[in-house]
């Protein structure tokens, strides 16, 4: 154990940070080629639909070469579920209800390389497919393939998103922090803060839906994500899942960061015991006392030995909040779905479109070019 001059060290720096005196040396910001970046927006829907229509069908190639097909039973043949997620995206692209999907079908059905034509009803039984949610899963892993050598570092963070446009995700966060600070008769210790997304006093079809996120921080694609309408959960019991993801999307990943939510014991030791560093800003009345996790000990022990150096891969952590604004300035309509397995899949929807998106933006501005087939016809 450090001596005791140590820990009262490492305290007095984690408050300092927290309440803004640390004398903190900034990166110096990067330079936007802003002549791309108009490049890239004018070009932004032509390239979204192109990359929907060819990453799809990749992605429902894979599946499908790995999976034992399935001997079709009586009765009408089932819809092409690529079909039906290329048109899910759309329809999260233009925010649109399904009605409205089913008469951009008509427009883009060529353009999406979609076989046959399906009515709203089938739009909305989407939703609910398992087959759907897997090529989702598939078009996230194919997406982060053309940066994953590059990707070092990786944020995470927790959102939600509402079924009303009256209540605000952010605003209930904090007042529910708010409303805690007040309460607490004394400080919560590291392993057992309470970490529950905020809950609103409507009815609970018009609640959030909760997800937390991987982000890679150099190009801004979302790596992995867990996603619940459950707020009880929290934000700790759906880290593991969307960190797993991450790290299959990033094998290369060196550095994990996220903000004090996450500074639990067990949570250091997992990244840790992945041969990743992690970086969570830890409570002010922290102790190195690592109760057996050996992770622990190692991420206070290199915030107090290199301050300066710890900080300035911490404070990336933000990238993950620009994602989150960036979903929710661009795919900000409410949730429409009232059944929780729906809400979750508007959710992930919002997710991937970002994602294929962002991909469009990536080639023009870094010039990396996608691993998938392309159509080009």
């Amino acid at each position: 154990m450090p001596q005791k001059h140590v820990g009262e060290e490492l305290r007095d720096l984690i408050k300092n940070v927290r309440d803004g005196t640390f004398e903190y040396e900034s990166r110096d910001k990067s330079e936007i080629n802003w002549a791309k970046y108009d490049y890239a927006q004018i070009k932004e829907m032509a390239d979204y639909l192109n990359n929907i229509r060819d990453i799809v069908n990749e992605a429902d190639n894979r599946i499908k070469s790995r999976t034992i097909s399935e001997k079709r039973g009586p009765g009408k043949p089932e819809t092409n579920p690529a079909d039906i997620t290329k048109l899910l995206l759309l329809q999260t692209y233009t925010e649109s209800p399904n009605r409205v999907a089913e008469g951009l079908l008509f427009l883009f059905q060529e353009k999406l390389g979609i076989s046959q034509h399906f009515s709203y009803k089938t739009i909305e039984r989407g939703f609910d497919r398992e087959k759907v949610n897997i090529i989702l899963d598939e078009v996230v892993a194919i997406t982060n393939e053309c940066v994953k050598d590059d990707e070092k570092d990786a944020s995470f963070d927790g959102t939600g998103f509402s079924a009303s446009n009256k209540v605000n995700y952010a605003d209930k966060r904090q007042k529910q922090n708010s409303k805690k600070s007040r309460t607490k008769a004394q400080p919560a210790k590291d392993d057992d803060s309470h970490d529950s997304f905020p809950v609103t006093n409507a009815t609970s079809n018009k609640g959030f839906s909760y997800c937390v996120m991987g982000i890679g921080v150099k190009y801004k694609l979302i790596s992995g994500m867990t996603i619940c309408a459950n707020h009880s959960i929290g934000e700790t019991t759906m880290f593991p899942d969307a960190y797993y993801q991450t790290l299959k999307s990033y094998p290369n990943l060196e550095n994990v960061l996220g903000d004090g939510i996450y500074s639990a014991r067990w949570i250091t030791d997992l990244v840790a015991k992945s041969n990743v560093t992690p970086f969570f800003l830890p409570k002010s009345n922290v102790t190195f006392q690592s109760k057996g996790f050996a992770g622990w000990y190692d991420m206070l022990f290199s915030l107090w030995n290199d301050p300066q150096m710890w900080l300035e891969q911490y404070h990336m952590r933000s990238i993950s909040e620009t994602v989150n604004s960036m979903v929710k300035c661009r795919f900000g309509a409410t949730i429409r779905k009232k059944l929780d397995p729906r809400k979750a899949t508007e959710t992930k929807l919002k997710l991937v479109a970002h994602d294929i998106r962002r991909i469009g933006y990536i080639e023009i501005l870094d010039g990396i070019r996608p691993h998938w087939p392309r159509n080009v016809g």
